[in-house]
């Protein structure tokens, strides 16, 4: 394994066909890579969590709480609790949480320093 690139080179040759090694892959949702760390998949489950938070930080004025409550649980923690059973383990993925943190804030106006511990209990959400 180079140590710059992150990528394997060893190839292997079967059959007169070259198989080339990858270092991660894409599969039924999920990114797995070859040490099995879910750090791939945690970097872009967390780069498509933040837009979404994006989205409710911009929609937020024209749009009851309530409104905003569906729109968290119909596109937020959907996305981010599919396949948590596998990559909720990783030490990587307390970025989710607290990207989580950050979209439970807006839709009740609560600063960044505030603690949202009893959002999470109101709001009835799993946190990580």
């Amino acid at each position: 394994m180079s140590k710059y690139n992150n990528q394997l080179e060893m190839n292997i040759d079967s059959d007169n066909k070259l198989i080339s090694v990858i270092t991660y892959c894409r599969f039924l949702g999920l990114t797995v890579n070859c040490s099995l760390t879910w750090t791939n998949h945690i970097d872009l489950l967390t780069k498509k969590l933040s837009t979404i938070c994006y989205l409710i930080r911009i929609i937020k004025p024209y749009l009851s709480i309530s409104a905003l409550k569906m729109i968290y649980h119909s596109l937020f923690h959907s996305i981010m609790t599919y396949g948590i059973m596998f990559w909720g383990g990783s030490p990587h993925s307390s970025v989710i949480f607290k990207t989580q943190k950050k979209v439970i804030r807006i839709p009740m106006g609560i600063g960044y320093r505030e603690s949202c511990r009893g959002l999470f209990k109101e709001l009835k959400i799993l946190t990580l």
